[in-house]
């Protein structure tokens, strides 16, 4: 039976329920014409107004020729920016603003501009092609000279580069095809290529688009996949009978172009197509409840300080039918091969500063808070290293490679004479390929503090695209917590008081290894709680790792395990490592059943202790000068792992913000 319109939708019961497990809210069954979406945007919010001059824009209701007042509102953003002034607050009213808006102005310390949602209603700032949501129907036409089910759009659009996309009803990615051969391929599972030097042959990635460079024209199609371990699309076929959001490549729906003193609430952004917001040479930027979809990449920050990014989130479009290969860069010098889909999520935030040929080498980014907030759903997650901050109390789930990449990518040192202090406290990690990554050869003196957070490593991610050879591949589960990318120098860390929970047989899940001279690694107090099976334990080198207070555990391992410590402190290098800490690594570090709760992990990232527990009071004391947010809570010696006996229920990402 076709499908027609708006109205005549579908419900997949067994989506509905995998979006559910993925979302920190629950997304309630109701129907979409496409797919339920991963993420939901916020109710609209209820904030109060702001005190001070208040002005108004309203896109389907304003005029630009008036004059802005809550009776008479403008109708574009960009129009209205070019009347505020230090202490004014702009509230868009509920709806859809189809603009790319430069933002150049300026309030003070004391007189920051806010730029929000009007209260209760959600205004969004979209930088795609209106017509492909608002009158879908007349926006494409079949292709039969295509593959099957092929479409191509009406119009034109020449001077674009590309397209990148995603479904108007969920927000969810589509591909953007760098070969038609690719989008119209009937096989959706990778095949080897026939012969040396020859490339793979064409396979169908899962909805998306094709831009056409040589005619301007947008070809998409929708066809359904069909893996068994994976989530498929079975949604509308025919793009006439839903809203896509299809931006430009260089579609950016918010640049922040050296604007100071800024606040921005209660807002969702769409539409990006490389970037959909940018920050560059920023002074005091605040996102507060505001939402950012990618784009290729959700936020790119330049030369920024004091940004807090507080209860907000970066979503890439990752769709749940895509697998990490699929966007790999295989048309590289000495390789000739294509592309398949390089466009969707690279990454949610990327960061980077001047180097020593720019004239805005300075400022560097730096004093960022980013709390209460989740970033999810692309390749990689937020790249943050070399930036002096707090990221905490946030939700890093369900990335293809890198959860949160700390390797500086500029050489930090060189202008300021030594690394960032960052810490990394209170936040829940889950499905990521390595949750904490390093990569690129700058060096680094960053002093990273990785303390109180949950590693839940128990989940799969969509590493391997299915083959032929292969048709019952699974979701890959994380061997590792901490990992890199080609041998780049890893900082000096402090690890310590974390719950790692994990199935994988990997005795300390990398946060040992790639320790170099010069830049020690303390691992202290941690849990590691393996589900499945400890696996081997391997000696330290004791002149610059200081490993000791940590509970390991598997059900049936812990002979093994506590042989091997014996063994180890009979050993020669257990002595040596004496002269570098004087208890000696390991002396300390028990295997035990840590007695969680017993309703351990029901709850996202609730992983407490049990009256009894010999966690309990079984850690180190540890420097004062390292910051510790539960230091209070935890009477007599500390407990081992994130949370102290009698720790409140946990909670993570934009649902626990005050």
């Amino acid at each position: 039976m076709k499908l027609s319109g708006y109205s005549v939708l579908f419900l997949v019961v067994a989506a509905v329920a995998w979006a559910v497990a993925m979302a920190p809210a629950v997304v309630e069954a109701k129907e979409y014409a496409s797919h339920p979406p991963l993420r939901l945007n916020p109710p609209p919010s209820q904030r109060p107004r702001s005190a001070g001059p208040a002005y108004f824009v309203d896109a389907s209701q304003g005029d630009d020729s008036q004059p802005g007042s809550e009776a008479q509102p403008w109708r574009t953003i960009q129009h209205a920016l070019l009347q505020l002034k230090a202490g004014d607050t702009l509230y868009l009213r509920g709806g859809s603003y189809f603009e790319n808006v430069a933002v150049r102005i300026s309030g003070t310390a004391k007189k920051p501009i806010v730029i929000r949602s009007f209260p209760g209603e959600q205004a969004v700032i979209d930088g795609s092609l209106p017509e492909f949501q608002r009158d879908p129907a007349q926006a494409w036409e079949p292709y039969p000279a295509g593959g099957p089910g092929e479409f191509r759009s009406t119009t034109t659009y020449p001077n674009v580069r590309d397209i990148v996309g995603a479904f108007g009803d969920s927000d969810i990615g589509l591909q953007t095809y760098w070969h038609l051969q690719d989008l119209r391929a009937a096989e959706e599972l990778s095949q080897r290529a026939a012969g040396e030097g020859q490339d793979v042959p064409p396979v169908y990635c899962g909805p998306g688009v094709y831009y056409d460079r040589a005619t301007g024209r947008i070809h998409a199609r929708l066809a359904p996949t069909h893996f068994r371990h994976f989530v498929n699309y079975a949604g509308v076929n025919d793009p006439r009978e839903l809203p896509l959001v299809l931006a430009p490549f260089r579609s950016t729906p918010l640049y922040v172009d050296q604007g100071e003193h800024l606040k921005f609430q209660d807002l969702v952004i769409r539409g990006g197509g490389y970037e959909t917001v940018i920050v560059e040479s920023g002074v005091d930027v605040d996102f507060d409840n505001v939402t950012i979809r990618g784009g290729t990449y959700c936020l790119r920050t330049n030369n920024t300080q004091q940004l807090r990014f507080y209860a907000s989130a970066l979503y890439g479009n990752a769709p749940p039918w895509s697998f990490r290969g699929d966007g790999s860069l295989r048309n590289r010098p000495g390789r000739n091969l294509r592309d398949i889909a390089r466009l969707t999520c690279h990454a949610v935030w990327t960061t980077d500063t001047g180097r020593e040929f720019s004239v805005y080498a300075f400022p560097m980014n730096d004093d960022w808070e980013v709390a209460y907030s989740e970033f999810t759903d692309s390749h990689d997650g937020p790249y943050l290293g070399g930036i002096s901050m707090r990221f905490h109390h946030n939700l890093v789930d369900n990335f293809q490679d890198d959860g949160i990449y700390l390797s500086q990518m500029y050489p930090r040192h060189l202008f300021a004479g030594s690394g960032a202090k960052i810490e990394i406290y209170e936040n829940l990690f889950q499905r990521s390929l390595t949750p904490i990554a390093f990569g690129g050869m700058e060096d680094t003196r960053d002093d990273i503090y990785i303390f109180r957070n949950v590693f839940d490593l128990t989940g799969g991610v969509n590493y391997q695209r299915p083959s032929v050879d292969k048709p019952d591949t699974a979701p890959y589960v994380t061997l590792r917590a901490l990992s890199d990318h080609g041998g780049p120098p890893w900082p000096e860390m402090k690890i310590y008081q974390n719950t790692f929970i994990t199935q994988a047989a990997s005795g300390q899940l990398g946060v040992t290894n790639a320790v170099r001279e010069g830049h020690p690694r303390y691992v202290f107090n941690n849990l590691f709680h393996h589900q499945k099976a400890l696996g081997a334990f391997t000696a330290v080198p004791p002149d610059r790792t200081q490993v000791d207070g940590n509970l390991y555990w598997s059900p049936g391992s812990e002979k093994a395990s506590e042989a091997f410590f014996a063994r180890y402190r009979k050993s020669p290098a257990f002595e040596e490592g004496k002269a570098y800490y004087a208890p000696g690594n390991g002396t300390h570090s028990l295997v035990a059943d840590p007695q969680l709760i017993p309703t351990a992990g029901e709850k996202a990232g609730d992983y407490r202790l049990q009256p009894g527990s010999p966690a309990v009071n079984a850690g180190l004391a540890l420097p004062k000068e390292w910051p510790d947010s539960r230091r209070s809570q935890d009477a007599g010696a500390p407990d081992i792992g994130a949370f102290p006996l009698k720790s409140a229920a946990p909670s993570y990402g934009r649902s626990a913000a005050q």
